[in-house]
């Protein structure tokens, strides 16, 4: 079975495992050039990267954040037909 090359198009990029939008971090230090600007940048990409090793990238991180705020209970009814017909 050969796999299209397309079904590979909407991955995400990344550089050693590490998304690109983290390397976006590095422009903060240009703006405030100082090593400890620099070290806690790194620390923020080795612990997402340490995350990410574990199964928890930033987009599962996000669905669980949001499934936590939202609720369990999920229902195709809005909340005044369950209020007055149920």
């Amino acid at each position: 079975m050969k796999i299209c090359e397309w079904r590979d198009a909407g991955r995400r990029l990344e550089i050693f495992g590490i998304p690109v939008l983290l390397f976006a971090l590095y422009a903060a230090w240009f703006q405030w050039p100082e090593t400890s600007t620099l070290y806690i940048i790194t620390g923020i990409i080795l612990f997402f990267r340490l995350l990410s090793f574990f199964g928890f990238t930033i987009t599962v991180l996000w669905q669980r954040l949001v499934f936590r705020i939202r609720g369990q209970r999920l229902t195709g009814r809005p909340w005044w037909y369950r209020k007055f017909f149920e």
